[in-house]
């Protein structure tokens, strides 16, 4: 049993009260609110078709009016976007085609390269036979079949995740559509017909098509000696393409280019790949006349970055969707809520929901749509640029801030042991530290500086704002803290309800580029949230020690309600994991805060009212269409629908991604050194953490309400330690600040 100074008596009836008030209350709140919706048409359009053309590689400075005009045609009369290419593995063809066709991020295997024509004959082996000899059902007649299935599916498999390639395929032939794939990607001695796995169904089955070597021409001056012969595949393609409800069309060339592009000099792999995206466009040109844009969504996909922009960092690819599309712009979708921005796992549902066909829970992209607007070729350079820029200067923003946070708390701990005098030379460092998390939210805005202006930025600016602080509070060691702590958390807030303006380019916010999250509060920034919001309103408390007035205790539970509802209401991103930490984090503060005994009771209250949170965003998620629902909804309907291998996938991932980051990233070594020095500090000196707490009451007992939200994040995020280190520092540095100003005035005495 545990019990704080006590101050104002709260009964044990009166808090069962106050909870299923506020519980009341919540409902109304979240359910009134507006969610994230998109209109999905769900009828089925038989008329409908659907084509794919590949483009393995292409990148968005390749395309212009000059070089590409069939292109930049399709972008004025169409809608563009940029497409993340994060997969369940790296970066490669094979797993980025098999994320396309499965509408999930998955894995593949190099088997994926094997697909065949069903009447080919390979080394004297009948593919159609062998098919199903390996498979176990019929080859179609006239169509492809992926020979590397079982490879595909003993990836995933070891990899211990859940996913079906093929999703795409087997919904369409589920509802009676025909899928068809052409051309390849071989070079000299190696298949590469990746693109099969888009257009598959469970059992690698595609109803029409031709992979085979007629679909290339050998051309023994060019960089890679086979390339792809329009001709051919545009013939074929005028064959397939009345019977096929979703044609994918594999061009090849680029993706030859990048596999050999180290055994040429850069100059020569430029001259190629220059002359490759111009047959390209040309094949687009003589397309376009081929297809009926009235009644055909004709989409442009780069699955994979090239190893140049991967080397640079340029991880979006272009997508365009041209045709029946009702609009021209830019693309977004319900996944990344960001203009301009799709995931590569939207691709399926896109085409699902044209056809009318469903989109089933295992799919975790949402439907494309397009955003009225005007030049995008150039607003989604600039968008690129701006990403490329974050996820460029994030590794050395963050990791410069975290070393420097090692290294500070290393110097306190041994201050403390050694020589405790000297601790008042780390009371503007500490300050500062606190003060860095909305420097680098604020300094967003200049997100177009060289790399050393933007990081000198940052670092002014929380120098800007302790300045600030002291030349109005230096004495006032209360108000420094609430100054900081209520500054960030505001910020924070305001950022959210406004649509994460400054987080989506802060380098300590999400990034988009690395398909983790693109939009509400990433977990960065929730425990910068919570750790700032706490301190913040513990030290207002601490201003009022005695008798803390009603309109304080008012302001913080509605200050705390509106950070854990813009935390986890589904229009402002649902962190699931957050709302968790967040809800448990207020409500053992605002416990501790108004000295309620904790005991079994509370306890159980409070485990009640985070359960409550959490289900109720759930019902609310899950009361919207598949498409609409956030990760909550779509969690909850994946166990409801795929039992419980679907749940261990979710536990899995989300266990093992902690486990990795908490065995790897630098988070960890954060987090223990905030702990270390908090461990230091409540033992040397000897006494003075005591006299913190008598001295310092409600600042202590917001340290205490940190360590339990800190703990939380840790158990229940995929990076929690992230999450549970950005909001230790609200609680170690001013526990330290205080303990330093203790000691000094013990000696003063």
């Amino acid at each position: 049993m545990f019990k704080v100074t006590k101050f104002f008596k709260v009964k044990k009836s009166s808090f069962l009260t106050l909870f299923i008030s506020a519980a009341a209350i919540a409902a109304v709140l979240f359910l009134v609110l507006p969610a994230w919706t998109e209109g999905v048409d769900t009828e089925r359009k038989s008329s409908r078709k659907a084509v794919i053309v590949v483009m393995d590689r292409l990148s968005l400075k390749d395309i212009s009016p000059e070089h590409t005009p069939n292109l930049n045609r399709m972008i004025k009369e169409g809608a563009l976007g940029l497409m993340n290419t994060k997969t369940a593995g790296i970066r490669d063809t094979a797993n980025t085609y098999a994320t396309i066709g499965a509408g999930k991020l998955l894995l593949s295997d190099d088997a994926a390269a094997f697909s065949f024509n069903t009447k080919s004959v390979i080394e004297n082996i009948p593919i159609s036979r062998q098919y199903e000899a390996r498979i176990g059902k019929k080859a179609p007649e006239q169509g492809v079949v992926c020979m590397g299935l079982p490879g595909i599916k003993y990836s995933i498999e070891n990899a211990g995740i859940t996913g079906e390639p093929g999703l795409l395929g087997e919904q369409l032939h589920a509802h009676g559509l025909k899928t068809a794939v052409l051309g390849n990607a071989d070079i000299m001695g190696e298949f590469h017909r990746e693109a099969a796995t888009i257009a598959m169904d469970r059992w690698g089955r595609v109803d029409f098509g031709d992979v085979s070597r007629s679909m290339i021409e050998w051309k023994p001056d060019s960089l890679s000696l086979y390339r792809t012969n329009y001709s051919s595949l545009l013939e074929t393609f005028k064959k397939i393409y009345p019977a096929a409800d979703l044609t994918v069309v594999e061009t090849g060339d680029l993706y030859r280019i990048d596999l050999i592009s180290d055994r040429a000099l850069p100059e020569a792999v430029k001259k190629a790949r220059a002359e490759a995206v111009k047959r390209a466009d040309a094949f687009m040109g003589s397309l376009l006349k081929n297809i009926n844009s009235e009644n055909t969504l004709l989409l442009v996909v780069s699955p994979c970055p090239s190893k140049e922009d991967i080397k640079n960092s340029s991880l979006f690819t272009p997508i365009i969707m041209y045709g029946d599309i009702g609009g021209k712009g830019i693309l977004t979708s319900g996944t990344t809520r960001r203009n301009g921005i799709v995931s590569n796992a939207d691709v399926a549902p896109t085409l699902l929901n044209y056809f009318g066909v469903p989109v089933p829970a295992e799919m975790t992209g949402r439907p494309m749509e397009v955003l009225k607007a005007e030049n995008a070729l150039e607003i989604l350079s600039e968008v690129n640029r701006s990403h490329v820029f974050v996820y460029t200067a994030r590794p050395i923003l963050v990791k410069g801030y975290v070393v420097l946070q090692i290294i500070i708390m290393l110097l306190i701990m041994a201050i403390l042991l050694l020589n405790p005098g000297l601790l008042h030379i780390t009371r503007p460092l500490l300050l500062w530290l606190m003060a860095v998390p909305l420097a680098l939210l604020l300094v967003s805005i200049f997100k177009f500086l060289p790399l050393p202006l933007y990081a000198l930025g940052a670092a002014l600016i929380a120098f800007i704002v302790v300045s600030a602080a002291y030349s109005c509070w230096k004495k006032e060691d209360v108000n420094l803290f609430m100054f900081i702590g209520m500054a960030t958390s505001l910020a924070v807030l305001l950022d959210v309800l406004a649509g994460s303006p400054l987080m989506t380019y802060s380098t300590l916010g999400f990034d988009a580029m690395s398909g983790a999250r693109y939009y509400g509060l990433g977990n960065e920034y929730m425990g910068v949230l919570l750790g700032a919001s706490i301190i913040g309103a513990a030290s207002l408390w601490e201003k009022y020690r005695g008798a803390p007035p009603l309109g304080v205790r008012i302001f913080t539970a509605l200050f705390f309600f509106l950070a854990l509802l813009l935390t986890g209401h589904p229009k402002f991103g649902s962190n699931v994991g957050g709302t968790i930490a967040v809800a448990a984090g207020y409500l053992f503060t605002f416990l501790f805060l108004m000295d309620v005994r904790i005991g079994f009771r509370q306890i159980a209250a409070v485990a009640g009212a985070v359960a409550a949170s959490v289900a109720l965003l759930a019902v609310i998620d899950m009361s919207r269409s598949v498409e609409a629902q956030s990760h909550l909804g779509r969690a909850v309907s994946m166990v409801m629908e795929g039992g419980w291998p679907a749940a261990w996938d979710i536990i899995y991932r989300k266990v093992n991604m902690n486990l990795k980051l908490i065995r790897f990233t630098i988070w960890s070594r954060l987090f223990l050194a905030l702990l270390g020095a908090l461990a230091v500090a409540f033992y040397r000196p000897v006494g003075l953490m005591n006299k913190v707490r008598e001295n310092y009451p409600y600042i202590f007992k917001g340290l205490l309400g940190i360590l339990v939200g800190s703990g939380f994040a840790l158990l229940v995020n995929d990076s929690g330690i992230v999450a549970a280190a950005t909001s230790m520092i609200f609680g170690t540095a001013p526990l330290i600040y205080l303990v330093n100003r203790v000691y000094e005035d013990t000696k003063k005495s």
